[in-house]
């Protein structure tokens, strides 16, 4: 028999009704009061025709009621299709119809107000089989191409619990929605917290990181480095840092001297290796001390690494995704062994835990978005006048790496 996930919002919903789920600058949810517009919310995917098991497309900034349409969609049985807001309209047409998904619902249609039916039946859909598919989110591979992911419940709830064994959260605790939802990582956030009772707070995307920090009481926060040296840069914003449960820092390799910046404020800073392809993290750090090494991070429970014989970082485990999307079918990556080739470099140290060394390929990253040197060699190339480009990374404290192009 398939093992199968209860909702973590309906368990709570039932076991501690009143603790508040969602907030943000003008509005406030309990786990009850989520529950019960998710249950609506389903109901008005019904109403507009949409089927289980189908793909829908989410194209939005973060949200309350984004959240509440995701796990609407989860309820009904549908695939969440997560696209990022940055492509334009004619790059998420294209990706859209290379993963087969021909729906696209706006917020307003999925989670508008509306009058539930006197003795309506609770939907039976507050349980998900652990390999049942959950969504599929778009990933730049090395040749600079977007992959599409599909993920599993399971992929998404081992990971939750290992991450959570590292870092705890309680109920009571808020974590801040500090990252997009369509990037693994800010969905990693919903489900860690909300398995383990607590507070997702979404951000006013009008003002910055750090006023969101000094307004709500944030126990957790996971950053990317160019968002760490920013807020880093303003002593007014240290106290409140000192102050968390723990600043998780991913998205890129983070350079030592922002590290060190960080651990001589006496900041709660982990820093995590992960992958969207594992559901988020693989390995992540002890609360980093001055005394301590530089980054290194320990194997969650959820996966397994291993180091091939070119230095290359593999990597298996419950949280490894279905595979990638092309049209309606999901395509496999692994090896015959059953690991996955990240194309990360690294090494696994004498006590278990990984130290990873960087690309094998010519990729980088810069403040947490991948940056592929032949795609703007390509658009610069058609530039009139260029005969021809050459672009490398150049370290910088606050985005890890610019891309800076030599030209003919």
């Amino acid at each position: 028999m398939t093992e199968r996930i209860t909702c973590p919002v309906f368990e709570h919903g039932q076991t501690r009704g009143g603790q508040s789920a969602v907030l943000s600058k003008d509005r406030t949810l309990s786990y009850q009061q989520l529950e019960d517009a998710i249950e609506l919310a389903v109901e008005n995917l019904k109403r507009l025709g949409v089927k289980p098991r189908e793909r829908v497309g989410l194209i939005s900034p973060n949200t309350i009621e984004y959240i509440i349409a995701l796990f609407a969609l989860w309820r009904h049985g549908a695939v969440a299709c997560l696209l990022s807001t940055r492509l334009p309209e004619e790059g998420a047409r294209a990706c859209l119809q290379n993963i087969s998904c021909a729906r696209t619902l706006a917020l307003e249609e999925i989670s508008i107000p509306g009058t539930r039916t006197s003795g309506m039946v609770r939907v039976p859909g507050n349980e998900y089989g652990v390999n049942d598919s959950a969504d599929i989110m778009l990933t730049s591979g090395s040749s600079g191409e977007p992959k599409a992911v599909a993920h599993s419940f399971g992929n998404h709830y081992y990971s939750a619990l290992a991450a959570n064994e590292h870092i705890p959260v309680s109920p009571g605790d808020c974590w801040l929605l500090s990252l997009p939802l369509y990037h693994v990582g800010g969905l990693g956030i919903l489900w860690r917290t909300f398995l383990a009772g607590g507070t997702v707070v979404v951000p006013d995307p009008s003002t910055d990181l750090a006023d969101s920090l000094r307004k709500f009481d944030i126990t957790h926060v996971s950053l990317v480095s160019t968002q760490l040296h920013r807020l880093l840069s303003d002593p007014k914003n240290i106290g409140v840092l000192q102050k968390m449960k723990a600043i998780l820092i991913g998205g890129s390799a983070i350079p030592d001297v922002l590290v060190r910046k960080a651990v001589d404020a006496r900041l709660p800073v982990h820093v995590t290796y992960g992958l969207t392809e594992m559901a988020s993290q693989v390995a992540t750090s002890k609360r980093l001390t001055k005394e301590g090494p530089l980054p290194v991070g320990q194997i969650l429970r959820c996966a397994q690494a291993r180091i091939s014989d070119d230095h290359e970082i593999l990597v298996k485990g419950k949280t490894l995704f279905q595979g990638y999307v092309k049209g309606e079918k999901i395509k496999p990556a692994l090896d015959r062994q059953g690991w996955f080739h990240t194309g990360d470099l690294g090494c696994l140290n004498e006590d278990g835990t990984l130290t990873v060394l960087g690309r094998k390929d010519n990729m980088f990253i810069s403040g947490g978005e991948n940056i592929q040197p032949e795609e703007i060699e390509r658009h610069l190339c058609h530039i009139e006048g260029i005969a021809q480009a050459v672009v490398v990374p150049v370290k910088s404290e606050e985005f890890g790496a610019r891309p800076v192009a030599f030209v003919q």
